[in-house]
């Protein structure tokens, strides 16, 4: 069973006494000591003024976390956004999080099951409450691993290699994609996620509209708005993979990871079986394909800059 929590500017939070920012729902059952933890990844930071209304154009943060915070093998699945006004007439943001045991993983992984229509809230309506049933995650996969997004943006369905070639478990290396508002970047996850088996999926950490890193959460794969001050950090980081979406990118090396997501999985084909990853043992839950081996050395790469445009 996966536990929800929804976290807004409201009159009266679910809990008495609480007002303005507070968590105005959960489900039953779920640790009290967990509802502080997922409240501070609540956190959402404003592209624009709020009186520019520009509010179109505020990136979505769609996050993957892991922490030992919340346990050994749970996950942190949310989806944070402004949300206009609230009754104060101030700027509002919604944050809805997702407590994912390792039961409740499925073959698709995070990036998949946040692409998932109607899987996640992006409003908020009602009265405090909790929620009754458990929140369920719908089962499936990619159905190919072809990345076209990446294709129409930077002209090489190649370039999601440079995700995937970078994953080395929790060494502290980060892949920092920087985006311009408008930018679908959830999609662009996604398809460098489907190159990997399913067990490494999990293992990966995301956050679409990264600012700052939540105390004791990891992140592996990091979308920074460009000119931030996260994406200079991200610049100044010795350990940083820095992949530019705004400015022009030079052609990416012809791998076996690359001619994947250039050409897709042909029908029966298998998993490539050159390398193996330097993670964790694969979690016990769908059978995993076999493995994947990544090498690549720590590089920024610059990538073409085309219109933002949307892929859902």
């Amino acid at each position: 069973m996966a536990y929800e929590l929804i976290y807004t500017s409201s009159e009266r939070g679910l809990r008495p006494g609480t007002s303005g920012f507070c968590t105005v729902a959960y489900t039953k059952g779920l640790p009290a000591q967990k509802i502080p933890l997922l409240e501070a990844l609540s956190g959402y930071r404003n592209a624009y003024a709020f009186q520019e209304g520009k509010s179109g154009q505020e990136p979505v943060s769609w996050c993957h976390y892991r922490s030992p915070l919340f346990g050994r093998e749970v996950s942190v699945l949310s989806r944070i956004s402004a949300a206009g006004a609230d009754h104060t007439g101030r700027s509002n943001k919604l944050a809805h999080h997702i407590l994912v045991g390792e039961s409740e993983r499925v073959a698709g992984g995070p990036a998949w099951v946040s692409l998932q229509p109607g899987f996640f809230r992006e409003t908020w309506n009602e009265e405090p409450h909790c929620f009754n049933e458990p929140k369920f995650l719908p089962s499936g996969d990619f159905g190919d691993c072809r990345a076209r997004c990446w294709e129409a943006l930077t002209g090489d369905g190649g370039h999601a290699a440079l995700l995937a070639e970078n994953v080395n478990g929790d060494d502290g290396r980060v892949v920092v994609l920087l985006f311009e508002p408008g930018m679908d970047m959830l999609p662009l996850i996604g398809e460098a996620m489907a190159l990997l088996p399913w067990h490494v999926r999990w293992r990966v950490t995301y956050n679409t509209y990264f600012t700052a890193l939540p105390a004791g959460m990891l992140c592996t794969w990091r979308c920074c708005l460009a000119g931030s001050d996260a994406a200079r950090e991200a610049r100044r980081n010795p350990r940083a993979m820095v992949i530019d979406l705004t400015s022009p990118l030079p052609p990416v090396e012809d791998t076996p990871m690359a001619a994947l997501a250039r050409e897709g999985r042909r029908n029966g084909q298998k998993e490539l079986q050159s390398v193996s990853l330097t993670l964790e043992e694969p979690m016990t839950a769908p059978p995993p394909p076999q493995r994947l081996s990544l090498r690549s050395e720590s590089r920024e790469i610059n990538m073409l800059t085309l219109k933002p445009r949307q892929y859902r």
